[in-house]
């Protein structure tokens, strides 16, 4: 299956192509909206991935444009952002697109993703191919009245009683017996290949005329065959296909057209050989007299073990009762001389001429012309619902809600014209298909009607077969529109379930699962906001590092449910002491961080005093006196030597091991500044990326996020990182050269292309950097920037160097 794949960044489009080649699809690129739409326009794709934030189109401009656009078919879209908020996915389910992924991308989400597109987009498909390809089969032999209709219901009956056996051989179960019923009446399809002299001839065929009509089969499947070309996982085409090619093979080899013998024969054409030939025994034909369903039957069984299956046709026997139930309904109806006169009833009755479907109101004051149109109804297997006046109609309207209404113009009461205004005015919308009978020929007359509401016309006198046709499209139009109201509830709930889930997932994207606290990805992100925050409002900005005492004895001792309990009832006591301000996460392990905004480090020791305070008194619950509980505290602050926030951790880091050395239990505050004050980065030009050492205790990268969302692949995920350690400096180069050029949407692409790199390398302080800067770019605040930049140089040169390093050992 084709996807369209758009980004104007290379780096994301080239691993989400290798993605998806990975997994089967072929993915074809698109820089920008324009060009995927250009692609879109030639009809050959319907799913579409696309990033949000492009030049010039931006992902929800080419939703938008998708769904304005008259293509071909329903294209599935998948927006990918790194947007977070109900708010943004909001504006995307507005704009049209139907799911979500966020960057960078989880193979095994966009796999379960992509499985999701096709389920819908292969319903779509098949709404739209059985109704078309029905209407064609139907249209070349109007002879065979409900034929399609009788054997779709005796190939569900004989499949709803197979044998247990035979079901669990085959997987026979509501779904598969669904795609029977849907699909069985397409087993003709080929006929519509057939020249009329052949196909209408009121006679016995020749053998060379036989010869012709037996390629109706490979005409069929060849047909079907186009459409699973281009949907092959079209479960519903595929079984379609073997019906068509299959159901005039007989059990011995002797059918055609591939002489298939036994289990050869799919079952499925199995099914459809026995209900078709059952249905030809026993219906009027213009060369024959129905048969008796007794001789039918006897037919049948005589020939089960050679033209059929023995265990269809045992099936056939034990659904015979519902089988002469659904013939009797279907029956096609008698040539109109033989319409015989009957008196209506002073109280109609309801006339149950088949299963529920698509019951039909008939409004009609002539006793005569109601026996006729009850004789002719009958044929469509509706459920009738006679009455004489157009006040009882409404009546009956609104008690059995028909989908079909046949009433007469005039009428006592109540005329039709009038009956058709009160059911247009009911405030629900109404999928009713209302037919009038009429002798009007007035042109002012009719432009009345049908601004009452009124959707065909049927003259009297009328020709029973033009009625019928009529009344057939009316039905098929009511049950369309009932089916475009039940998908457009489905796509209701589908969205309001998807906005739930999207609000789920972002909660649970930021949230430690165990103690409920902001995850070390969230907590970091909230602390570069405040140390932005810091720069712009020249406030303070501390921190706390908290790590449990004897942590893995207490789990080796008393086992993980224990060491999970503690802690959860750790982050209960946290949270009692800090403020709503305040962010408290877990950073791994048992180790957490509280971000004090604006506040000194005096005043983050007195929270964490009080915290340990809290916890020697009892403040974890814990009464058995064998585990001993303690943890111990860093705290920092800002201060002017600290050139970025990596400094900031690590003075509350060696804080924090003071407080170990100290025999633990205790709070412990940085003191001694880690470098000597420096130039800002305003104040001298920004220096050349270069190597240095990194902190082997903090890789700046995640090996194994990389790996995972290169879908395991080692070769792929070294390529991917060799890339970025090739470009990431370029990409940096860039925001300079955008800088000193004073070009903002320049250096907002940088930073985009930068934060996509970094994403998909799981460097997590490098993209909440470059996504500041690309903001600071849309928004036209270069200045504030500069700053920035420096942050982010120094979190690529531990990128590459990390890289460079672990790709020396390697080697040796």
């Amino acid at each position: 299956m084709q996807v369209l794949i758009v980004d104007d960044d290379d780096f994301a489009l080239s691993v989400l192509s290798n993605t998806l080649s990975r997994m089967g699809y072929t993915a074809v690129e698109a820089k920008d909206g324009q060009q995927a739409m250009e692609i879109l326009r030639q009809g050959e794709i319907r799913l579409v991935i696309t990033d949000w934030d492009m030049p010039s189109m931006n992902g929800i401009d080419l939703c938008r444009a998708i769904r304005k656009e008259d293509l071909s078919g329903y294209v599935y879209v998948i927006m990918l952002t790194a947007r977070e908020g109900t708010k943004q996915r909001m504006e995307g389910l507005c704009a049209g697109a139907d799911d979500f992924l966020n960057k960078p991308l989880d193979p095994e989400e966009l796999l379960v993703c992509l499985k999701t597109s096709e389920r819908i987009l292969s319903l779509e498909t098949r709404d739209v191919a059985l109704f078309a390809l029905a209407k064609l089969a139907e249209s070349r032999d109007s002879e065979t009245g409900a034929h399609v209709e009788r054997v779709q219901s005796y190939s569900r009956l004989i499949a709803r009683h197979l044998s247990d056996e035979v079901k669990t051989c085959y997987g026979v179960d509501d779904e598969y017996i669904r795609l029977l019923y849907q699909t069985s009446p397409l087993h003709d399809l080929g006929k519509v290949g057939m020249p009329d002299a052949i196909l209408l001839k009121p006679g016995k065929l020749t053998a060379d005329e036989f010869a012709v009509m037996k390629t109706h089969t490979i005409i069929g499947a060849e047909t079907l065959d186009a459409a699973l070309r281009r949907f092959p996982n079209a479960r519903f085409l595929q079984i379609a296909r073997e019906i068509a090619a299959t159901h005039h093979e007989k059990f011995d080899g002797t059918g055609y057209p591939n002489g298939l013998a036994g289990e050869q024969i799919p079952l499925c054409g199995r099914i459809v050989a026995v209900a078709d030939v059952y249905d030809a025994l026993s219906s009027r034909r213009v060369y024959k007299s129905a048969m008796s369903h007794e001789h039918a039957k006897n037919i049948i069984l005589r020939d089960q073990g050679t033209h059929f299956d023995p265990e269809i046709v045992q099936a056939f026997l034990r659904a015979e009762k519902q089988i002469l139930e659904a013939r009797e309904a279907l029956s096609d109806s008698p040539e109109p001389a033989e319409i015989q006169r009957v008196t209506l009833p002073s109280t109609p009755p309801l006339v149950h001429c088949g299963p529920l479907a698509c019951s039909i109101l008939v409004a009609e004051d002539d006793p005569l012309v109601m026996d006729q149109l009850i004789e002719l109804l009958s044929v469509t297997g509706e459920l009738v619902y006679p009455v004489t006046n157009g006040e009882d109609a409404l009546r009956v309207f609104y008690e059995k809600s028909p989908r079909v209404v046949i009433s007469d113009w005039v009428m006592p009461k109540m005329d039709g014209v009038d009956l058709c205004r009160c059911i247009r005015s009911r405030p629900e919308p109404s999928a009713t298909h209302f037919i009038m009978l009429t002798a009007h020929s007035d042109k002012t007359q009719l432009l009345d009607a049908f601004d009452a509401g009124v959707d065909d016309f049927v003259s009297k006198p009328f020709e029973p077969e033009v009625f019928l046709a009529r009344v057939r499209a009316g039905i098929r139009a009511a049950k369309l529109r009932d089916e475009l109201i039940r998908k457009a509830s489905g796509s209701q709930a589908l969205n309001a379930q998807l906005a739930t889930m999207n609000s789920r997932l972002e909660r649970l994207a930021i949230t430690d699962e165990l103690t409920g606290l902001s995850n070390r990805r969230h907590g970091m992100g909230r602390l570069a906001e405040q140390w932005q925050l810091s720069d712009r409002q020249t406030r303070p900005l501390s921190i706390a590092m908290i790590d449990i005492d004897h942590f893995k004895q207490i789990n080796d001792t008393h086992g993980h449910d224990v060491g999970d309990d503690i802690l959860r009832r750790l982050s209960t006591v946290l949270r009692k002491h800090t403020r709503g301000t305040d962010t408290i996460c877990r950073v791994g392990g048992d180790e957490f961080l509280i971000i004090f905004p604006s506040q000194t480090i005096e005043e983050a020791r007195v929270c964490a005093q009080r915290c340990i305070i809290d916890i020697e008194g009892g403040g974890l619950g814990i009464s058995d006196s064998r585990i001993k509980t303690s943890i111990s505290i860093g705290v920092a602050t800002r201060i002017p030597a600290m050139a970025q926030l990596p400094d900031l951790i690590k003075a509350a880091d060696q804080a924090l091991y003071a407080a170990k050395d100290a025999g633990r239990h205790v709070v412990r505050l940085a003191e001694a500044p880690l470098q000597e004050p420096t130039m800002t980065e305003s104040q001298q030009p920004a220096p050349p990326l270069s190597i240095s050492h990194p902190d082997p205790a903090t890789p700046p990268i995640d090996t194994a996020a990389v790996l995972k969302r290169c879908g395991g692949d080692p070769k792929f995920a070294a390529a991917i990182t060799q890339r970025f350690r090739s470009q990431a400096g370029a990409e940096v180069g860039k925001i300079e050269s955008a800088l000193s050029h004073n070009d903002a949407d320049a250096m907002s692409r940088a930073a985009h292309s930068l934060k996509s790199m970094a994403a998909y390398m799981a460097a997590d302080s490098a993209v909440e950097l470059a996504k500041q800067i690309e903001a600071l770019g849309r928004a036209n605040s270069l200045q504030e920037a500069i700053p920035l930049l420096g942050s982010l140089r120094n979190e690529i040169e531990r990128a590459v160097t990390w890289i460079t390093m672990n790709e020396t050992k390697a080697v040796a």
